[in-house]
C-alpha cells in the first residue's frame, strides 16, 4: 500500500509539472540520461486528453492508483529505466513476477537515485 501511495504521489508531482514547457533546453535535463527522459514523458503523458482517466475508470477505481491501462502506459518506459541499472530480464521477472506495481515501484526508486545524482542548478549557477 505504501508503495502505491508513493508512485501515486510521484506521478502527481509530475503532472503538476507537465504543463510547463520551454523552448530553452535546461541544463539540467540535458545531464538526464535517455532512460530518465523517456519515463519522464511517458509520465507525462498521462496527462492527454487520449490518457486521462475514462469515467468508467473512475466509477471502479478504490484508491488513488493507476487504472490497467495508464499502468500499461508506464511500463515499457519504466522497464527501460530499470534495465538501464544492469538488471537483466530475468531478474526483473524473479523480482517482480510480472507485477506492474512492483514494476513502477522499482522504476520510481531508481528515477529518484539517478535525479539524486544529477547535479542540480544552484542559486549561483
Amino acid at each position: 500500500m505504501k508503495s502505491k501511495l508513493f508512485y501515486a504521489i510521484m506521478m502527481a508531482a509530475f503532472i503538476s509539472c507537465s504543463t510547463e514547457s520551454t523552448a530553452v533546453v535546461n541544463p539540467v535535463d540535458a545531464k538526464k540520461s535517455g532512460e530518465i527522459i523517456n519515463f519522464e514523458k511517458s509520465i507525462k503523458s498521462l496527462t492527454l486528453p487520449e490518457n486521462l482517466p475514462t469515467e468508467e475508470e473512475k466509477r471502479n477505481q478504490k484508491s488513488i492508483e493507476l487504472s490497467d491501462r495508464r499502468k500499461d502506459i508506464l511500463i515499457p518506459s519504466a522497464l527501460e529505466l530499470i534495465k538501464s541499472t544492469g538488471a537483466s530480464d530475468q531478474e526483473i521477472t524473479n523480482n517482480t513476477q510480472g507485477d506492474r506495481d512492483k514494476i513502477l515501484t522499482w522504476a520510481v526508486k531508481i528515477y529518484n537515485e539517478k535525479l539524486n545524482k544529477t547535479p542540480q542548478k544552484t542559486l549561483n549557477d
